[in-house]
């Protein structure tokens, strides 16, 4: 049988190809990146799975006066052409819950806070989906939610919850919606946390001090707000939610030329119902 034979004059050629090859073998790294489909940040060119970045719900807060962008320390017209002043509007919002086929969803995100126990103190966890909106800013991210795909209805709370309502403002971290407010939104253990405060002034008078009207539990109840619709969570992307709020409708029916507070503040609750719209 013949043998092939090796010829002495390929041997520099070969080792040269052997010297490569083994030269771009040691000096290749793989890619470091997310191979998951359903992160933000997925990278289909990457050869070593890490630092994946999931989804967030995220609510944008439209907040008007009518046709109008609201702006703090504006002059409003009510019905009867009666300007007054808005000079600030902040609220709680929280429990986030969306359903899909009847299911229901929620941000992933948790945190341990500090609460009243009586005349003691405990600690329990809690979905961290908390928000204080505030004419700034526009854009709340309310924590992580991979779920993707269609849903048939969107709910959460205005305010906060009975448990929420024990959480102690001094012992929340640092800029945390729960943590201590400079404008007194925790009005103590016996009351709790403000769920709508908004500071007006009932003419256009430079003169006229503002008046702050504060909404308590006690006030409000536990209400929700919510929508049913289609709201689509696209696979690896944000999902959008739009509240719009819309403060002509939260003072309609206001009486500002009698001074009374309580009034005031009876009239806003009727109104909260059509205050609110919730839209993707």
């Amino acid at each position: 049988m013949n043998r092939p034979r090796f010829d002495l004059r390929n041997l520099p050629r070969a080792i040269c190809f052997l010297l490569v090859t083994t030269f771009f073998a040691a000096c290749f790294e793989p890619k470091e990146g997310c191979l998951d489909i359903s992160a933000t940040n997925f990278d289909a060119g990457a050869d070593k799975d890490c630092c994946c970045e999931y989804p967030k719900l995220v609510l944008t807060v439209n907040q008007v006066y009518d046709t109008l962008l609201f702006r703090s320390d504006e002059l409003y017209p009510d019905a009867s052409g009666h300007l007054f002043r808005i000079k600030s509007v902040a609220f709680y919002l929280s429990d986030f819950q969306l359903f899909q086929n009847g299911e229901l969803f929620r941000v992933s995100d948790t945190l341990t806070l500090n609460t009243f126990l009586g005349s003691d103190t405990s600690s329990q966890l809690f979905i961290n989906d908390f928000q204080l909106v505030r004419r700034t800013p526009v854009e709340y991210p309310v924590g992580t939610f991979q779920q993707d795909g269609n849903f048939e209805a969107v709910n959460f709370r205005f305010g906060l919850s009975e448990d929420a309502q024990k959480v102690i403002p001094s012992k929340a971290p640092t800029g945390h919606p729960l943590a201590a407010q400079a404008d007194s939104l925790w009005r103590g253990q016996s009351n709790g946390f403000v769920f709508l405060q908004a500071v007006v002034v009932r003419d256009s008078m430079g003169a006229t001090p503002p008046d702050t009207l504060r909404f308590l539990q006690s006030d409000l109840g536990l209400p929700f707000i919510g929508a049913t619709g289609l709201f689509v969570h696209p696979t690896g992307y944000n999902f959008p939610l739009v509240l719009t709020v819309d403060y002509q409708k939260m003072f309609e029916g206001v009486n500002w030329s009698i001074h009374d507070i309580t009034a005031w503040k009876t009239q806003v609750v009727a109104n909260l119902p059509s205050t609110f719209n919730v839209s993707q």
